[in-house]
């Protein structure tokens, strides 16, 4: 059977998120083979298998102390850098325990334990957890860093006379900015000579001269799946002369430094990685740096053309070329995450995973404003990328830049009029858990806008320069928070200067209402107009606003704020209308009068299409396929089916829903995202409303193409 799924199969994978993980290369994946299948004793063993195996893991270290410049000290194979950062901070502890103990009744100051600020989280959580287990009253500070991410000096000084152990990083993790590793050496020597010393250097490996012997750094982590090598495997530098003490213990490996069977297959990885970055032939992969920094120039080129209204949010001078952290003005993380996966391009937030807006704590700790830290996008790739690599990254880039320009994500001088035409009927942008509403009349260009967001003020001005829309109104169901948030007045600043408004956005001179509302005591005292639609205010102090059609009074959604009280909604609107929270915490999209009162909860349940190599689903001519995917997704990465497919994003579920007649709600219909979780969110809402044959395709595009390559 032939696939019908038009999703790009045949595209290469751009990855550029290298500093996550990488792929192993090839010349690893041979010897971690051959190793698995030829070398498989064990090196403790003293018969020739076993000294075939104890080779592999002596030369593996000689290689490891050659690359790193460092002859002395130990060099210990781990599993990678946490543990390696779990047993430095261990040591370091243990060793003050020991000395207070040899110190009894001195007077002394209370210790301090820094630790850089723009640190990753491995490292501060590890101290938590070790200063408490080993019951050590220290002050754990965080040293700042100055707006181009390097560590303050003065502050370290000040702090370093009582300081038992100090943690940096060389090369940060989300911006590659490095730090003076000679110069802090200086610092920290000059200021107490006693202070141990460790120093994460897992995104340094490959790209900056290490030479341990001549620091005197007393810890320092490495893990190996940064660099070509697989998970699991990592190897930890102790200066010699440095307290240790081991983290797992019981067998005598690594001269009883730490315990357990080596994993062999691991090591020969790192045997061919240093082979590889140890070759001055020219036969290795690994490029140089200046060829690093031009890279480096052609992908930063692409993303200035692509979005221009960009910020680099790292000195390209004081970080690693194989790193670039960026955010866009008006447009969030998830918004260009998304449309580059549908582009084939692998990059990450700068920050944590949430399920809510995550900030990055390194930009944060940087200075930088809260649109970058918001926004923030990390592009990095490895140093064996080739030139090849990088001009289809740059290609692929400025594709996902036009697709947005499409949708108005990005308004540019040359838009196309055609850009984004669907807009019609009631958008929903969501922001964490706030709901901001657009009210859009296609044909005549006008749009209200209804509680507006800060973080959605860019966004919401693109939307509206790049289609020409005549503002007829923007207003909030909440003064207090409009107040705060200062979106309200901006965008009233922005679009309708002219007018005077009250602190709702309400217009003071408005067109009374003509909208009767049968069998209630309360009146729409206001209108708005959008198209041959009106927008209806009730109540003054926490409005409501109804929006109907001029030729009924029939109320297709009701703006309801925070409001949730049942019995007052159940005078203004009927369970045909869409109710529209300012709110929405547990993802409902939108609800019904009857929700509310409880007595239509209908069972929330859809059947999952399973992940697998069954193609049914897109071979049935008879199924609506809804991709709930933004339309600069389904631009780039569209579905070909044998029934109908149709874009609706979660932003246009609403009016989707409001328009769907008996017909639609009765048919058969599957939900597609990227993931899932918003086909997830879409079948809930769908079922809710009731549409009777609702599925979703579970685990979402990316899971169902993984699963196809996986059978082919």
């Amino acid at each position: 059977m032939v696939n019908p799924l038009a999703l790009q199969q045949s595209v290469a994978e751009v990855y550029l998120d290298a500093n996550a993980t990488t792929p192993v290369l090839p010349q690893i994946a041979e010897a971690v083979t051959h190793t698995m299948q030829a070398i498989y004793g064990n090196p403790s063993s003293s018969h020739i298998t076993g000294l075939k195996a104890r080779y592999i893991l002596d030369h593996t270290r000689r290689l490891g102390r050659q690359l790193i410049g460092a002859q002395r000290g130990q060099f210990i194979f781990t599993s990678g850098a946490t543990e390696g950062i779990q047993t430095a901070v261990l040591s370091a502890l243990t060793a003050y325990q020991r000395s207070r103990r040899a110190q009894a009744g001195a007077n002394e100051h209370k210790p301090v334990v820094l630790y850089g600020a723009t640190e990753h989280k491995a490292v501060p959580q590890s101290l938590q957890h070790w200063l408490s287990v080993l019951a050590i009253d220290a002050e754990l500070l965080a040293i700042p860093v100055d707006n181009e991410g390097l560590l303050d000096q003065s502050f370290i000084r000040q702090h370093l006379p009582h300081c038992l152990l100090i943690c940096t990083m060389a090369v940060n993790n989300e911006t590659g900015v490095y730090q003076d590793l000679q110069g802090l050496d200086k610092l920290i020597r000059s200021s107490n000579p006693d202070t141990l010393w460790m120093v994460d250097c897992v995104q340094a490996l490959g790209k900056l001269d290490l030479q341990l012997d001549t620091l005197s750094i007393d810890y320092a982590p490495f893990s190996g799946h940064k660099l070509y090598a697989p998970k699991g495997i990592g190897f930890f530098y102790v200066r010699e002369g440095a307290p240790y003490t081991p983290l797992i213990i019981g067998g005598g490996q690594e001269s009883g430094l730490r315990s357990g069977t080596e994993n062999l297959p691991g090591i020969a990885a790192l045997h061919t990685l240093f082979e590889l970055l140890l070759d001055d032939s020219g036969a290795s992969p690994f490029q140089s740096h200046q060829v690093l920094c031009d890279y480096r120039q052609q992908l930063a080129a692409a993303l200035r053309d692509s979005f221009p209204s960009i910020s680099f949010n790292h000195d390209f001078q004081r970080s690693v070329p194989t790193t670039l952290n960026f955010s866009v003005k008006g447009i969030l993380s998830r918004d260009i995450m998304d449309v580059f996966d549908a582009s084939n391009i692998r990059v990450s937030s700068g920050s944590a995973c949430s399920s809510k807006v995550a900030r990055s704590f390194v930009l944060d700790a940087m200075q930088r404003p809260k649109w970058c830290s918001e926004g923030a996008i990390r592009l990095s790739f490895g140093p064996a990328i080739s030139q090849a690599e990088v001009s289809q990254a740059c290609q692929r880039i400025r594709q996902a830049g036009e697709a947005l320009k499409q949708a108005c994500m990005i308004v540019s001088d040359s838009q196309d009029d055609g850009a984004d035409h669907r807009l019609d009927g009631v958008v929903q942008l969501k922001f964490d858990q706030h709901c901001c509403y657009l009210l859009i009349d296609q044909q005549s260009h006008q749009v209200i806008v209804i509680d507006p967001v800060a973080a959605l003020s860019e966004r919401i001005c693109n939307i509206i320069r790049c289609r020409h829309y005549q503002v007829q109104g923007v207003i909030s169901s909440d003064a207090e928070l409009a107040h705060v948030d200062g979106s309200l007045a901006l965008l009233n600043q922005l679009f309708l200067a002219e007018r005077e408004v009250d602190a709702w956005g309400w217009p003071v001179k408005s067109t009374a209402s003509d909208l009767h509302i049968a069998g209630s005591q309360q009146q729409a005292d206001a209108k708005l107009t959008v198209g041959d639609r009106q927008l209806s205010r009730v109540g003054s102090r926490q409005p409501l606003y109804l929006l109907s059609n001029s030729l009924n009074d029939a109320i297709d959604f009701a703006f309801i704020g925070k409001h949730r009280e049942a019995q007052q909604l159940a005078g203004l609107v009927t369970n045909d209308t869409l109710l529209c929270p300012s709110d929405d915490d547990d993802n409902q999209l939108f609800f019904n009068l009857c929700e509310l009162q409880s007595d239509c909860q209908a069972e929330v349940f859809h059947v999952d299409v399973p992940v697998g190599t069954d193609l049914a689903w897109l071979t049935d001519s008879e199924l609506l396929i809804l991709d709930v995917r933004e339309q600069q997704e389904h631009l780039m990465q569209p579905i070909a089916a044998a029934g109908e497919v149709k874009n609706v994003p979660l932003t246009r579920l609403a009016q989707f829903v409001q328009q769907a007649d008996a017909q639609t709600r009765q048919r058969p219909l599957v939900c597609v995202c990227r993931s899932g979780n918003r086909s997830r969110l879409a079948a809930a809402a769908l079922v809710r409303q009731g549409f009777s044959q609702v599925q979703q395709l579970q685990g979402g595009i990316g899971f169902w193409l993984a699963e196809q390559q996986r059978s082919a």
